[in-house]
């Protein structure tokens, strides 16, 4: 056994595509190992911004032998009737590399057929990983792909050499041009010459030697290390972000970490600005105290040893101080006049064309804000000045300059410009999620502003448009927008009702021109569930469980989250009748007649139905039961589901078993009076729409 190393040597690639293209090679590489029927061991993947390597260890030398049967003709076909082989026989056995002599007979359920063993001789791994490595390399996928010269191999960079090794031995094989063979190169500055590699160990090592620190999680470590080191020389500790450390990793391949200084007078600055502008501009770390206020320290990262290293020092710090001197600027400019005078330029910024600017969008946010807070006990004048004043910052010059800090700078304006505290608050909370972990909301203000936004924002692109995600594309991150109301609208009981939302939103597009379709809404209400599902899935809610909370078309994401999470910690002593029952009058009202009167079921309550019943027309006590039943909990239910307590809910539904199950066994619903039939129908309907405040437990696997 030996290593199977493949090195795929690029100009820089992006910071963010390394991780993934590492866990593409692994499982193309392994798969078609694991296809080839060659044995490994231990795999491993490491990455540069010049290079991707991965080693399989332990690689078998060669495939197993094999002995494959492979049927043939028939029997009768293949031998005439005095047992001699036929034409059919001989041509089989040509084919198959055997002679006619060694085919045998095996009876199957379709009858007797010939049947040749055929013996294969495992091929070498090296004559395997000839066509498996380039075929790895081709199946690699990037955000954005390029074309080089005259080849046709689609790359996220030029690929400039590729080292392929079995042990010793290379793998040889041609990419696009790109003879594979047993070379590599070192550190683009320091160590730029090619060297010979022998063996996959010896890479390692000879990589360490000319200044290629390839293992990126080591190299994480490193620059972690070397900042805490030089921010503790100054008494401060490093304000960490994961994001910017990854990035940073995957921007050097030797990091030596540097020590820099700014002019403390820009610490009257708010720190989100130098702090934004240091990490977006610069890629560099900022320092603090241990109360966790701004040194005039950062720490830089160099791709290199510490050759001149106050040179690169002073270049950095030139750089940086001509940053926060554009900062300073725009931000003495934007606080010449209140925020609330950047409102009116919003005319000039574009939030969709179809859809208006983003003036248009305030407005409307500020007619849903206001409608939606008077049903959640917010003051109303709040909402609509936070909705108001949103997204006025994106007109400001810092914004402009740094757009990661719309929200926080709408904050830090709002506050100098006297605002309520709740609505600079939410002014910077209604950005919140901005990516998946990130904080919700905090106030009740913030949340509501940032599930109108998104809603808004689906409303125009998905109800109005009919703009929908395909595939892993998601341009203007509706996905994201949907994902982040549903976690804001499932995070805390009092939040607003989803479609309360939708449909202020609708009335609020139509007051300036823009109307919803109904295809629009159903696209709108697939996109919902869907995000509800991921959720609870997500939750480890069962897969049937999620299905019967979601069958309504346009779910409610907190009646679905309690609900689902009620049913998932149910015992099944307890779920099993009651879902049986309510199981039996979904079934009867699915098909032919039935179906046709409850086709809009899912969007009518139990009042409606039970309202069209003739009481006249009972012929059974068990009707009279069950109807009496209905009516009197059919309020209760509806006030029980509106307070989203699913397990009230429940013990109300537990009370119907008897009497549904009785209902079943004494009375004829299809009965030939067609009256009557319809009659029971309805009454039925009724039931269905009470145990639909929980969900449809037809789709329960119990």
């Amino acid at each position: 056994m030996a290593d199977l190393l493949l090195e795929i040597g690029t100009e820089e690639l992006p910071a963010s595509v390394i991780e993934n293209a590492l866990e593409q090679l692994q499982v193309a590489v392994t798969q078609r190992l694991q296809d080839a029927r060659i044995a490994f061991g231990e795999v491993e993947t490491f990455g540069t911004p010049r290079r991707l390597i991965l080693v399989v260890h332990e690689v078998a030398e060669s495939q197993p032998d094999m002995v494959r049967e492979v049927r043939g003709p028939a029997a009768n076909v293949a031998f005439d009737a005095q047992g001699n082989p036929t034409p059919a026989a001989h041509g089989f056995a040509r084919k198959q590399g055997v002679d006619v002599a060694q085919l045998e007979i095996v009876h199957t359920s379709q009858g007797d057929y010939v049947m040749a063993r055929v013996f294969e001789r495992g091929k070498s791994t090296v004559e395997v990983a000839v066509s498996i490595l380039p075929e790895a390399i081709r199946c690699l996928t990037f955000p954005k792909m390029m074309r080089w010269g005259s080849g046709n191999l689609r790359f996220c960079r030029p690929i400039r050499w590729v080292l392929a090794l079995y042990g010793d031995e290379v793998v040889p094989f041609e990419l696009d041009g790109i003879q594979s063979g047993n070379r590599s190169r070192g550190h683009r500055f320091l160590a730029p010459e090619e060297f010979e590699v022998r063996t996959p160990a010896d890479l390692f090592r000879q990589l360490g030697e000319r200044y290629v620190l390839y293992d990126h999680r080591r190299r994480r470590e490193a620059i972690r290390e070397q900042a805490n080191r030089l921010a503790e020389q100054v008494g401060g500790r490093i304000l960490w972000d994961d994001a910017l450390l990854d990035e940073v990793t995957h921007l050097v391949e030797y990091p030596t970490a540097l020590l820099g200084r700014f002019d403390s007078a820009f610490l009257s600055l708010p720190e989100p600005i130098l702090i934004t502008a240091m990490k977006k501009h610069q890629r560099f770390f900022a320092v603090a105290d241990g109360m966790g206020k701004l040194l005039p320290y950062f720490v830089a990262v160099r791709n290199g040893n510490d050759y001149c290293l106050d040179v690169v020092r002073e270049g950095n710090e030139r750089v940086l101080t001509a940053r926060f001197n554009d900062a300073h600027f725009f931000y003495e400019r934007d606080r010449q006049q209140p925020l609330e005078a950047f409102v009116g330029e919003l005319k000039r910024i574009v939030f969709q064309e179809k859809l208006g600017t983003m003036a248009d969008k305030t407005a409307r946010l500020a007619i849903v804000a206001r409608e939606i807070a008077q049903r959640m006990e917010i003051d109303p004048l709040l909402a609509e000045r936070a909705a108001t004043l949103c997204k006025a910052d994106l007109a400001t010059e810092v914004v402009m300059e740094l757009p990661a800090l719309q929200g926080v700078m709408g904050r830090e304006y709002a506050l100098l410009s006297g605002e309520d505290v709740a609505v600079a608050q939410a002014i910077a909370e209604h950005y919140m999620p901005r990516f998946a972990g990130d904080a919700l909301p905090d106030s009740p203000l913030g949340r509501l502003l940032a599930v109108c936004d998104r809603v808004d924002t689906l409303a125009g692109y998905i109800g109005a448009l009919q703009i929908v995600p395909t595939g892993s594309g998601d341009p203007f991150g509706l996905r994201r927008a949907a994902q982040g109301a549903v976690q804001i609208l499932t995070a805390v009981e009092g939040t607003p009702r989803l479609w309360a939302l939708v449909e202020a939103a609708a009335r609020a597009y139509a007051q300036q021109g823009v109307d919803m379709t109904e295809e629009g809404l159903r696209l709108l209400a697939q996109m919902f569930s869907q995000r509800v599902e991921a959720l609870l899935q997500d939750e480890g809610i069962r897969y049937d469980v999620v299905q019967a909370v979601l069958a309504e078309e346009r779910v409610e994401p907190f009646a679905a989250w309690v609900n689902a999470r009620m049913l998932n910690a149910l015992p099944v002593e307890r779920l099993t009748p009651v879902a049986l029952a309510a199981t039996r009058v979904r079934n009867i009202l699915k098909g032919g007649e039935a179906a046709r009167l409850v086709l809009t079921a899912i969007l009518r309550p139990p009042s409606e139905w039970l309202a069209q019943v003739d009481t006249s027309l009972f012929q059974h006590d068990e009707e009279r039961v069950l109807y009496q039943l209905a009516v009197e909990h059919q309020e209760k239910m509806g006030e029980v589901a509106n307070r989203f307590c699913g397990e009230d809910l429940f013990t109300l539904l537990e009370i119907f078993t008897e009497p549904v199950n009785r209902f079943f066994d004494a009375v004829l619903v299809m009965a030939p009076e067609e009256s009557v039939r319809r009659n029971r129908l309805l009454l039925l309907a009724g039931v269905d729409a009470l145990y639909r405040y929980i969900g449809d437990f037809s789709k329960l696997v119990v």
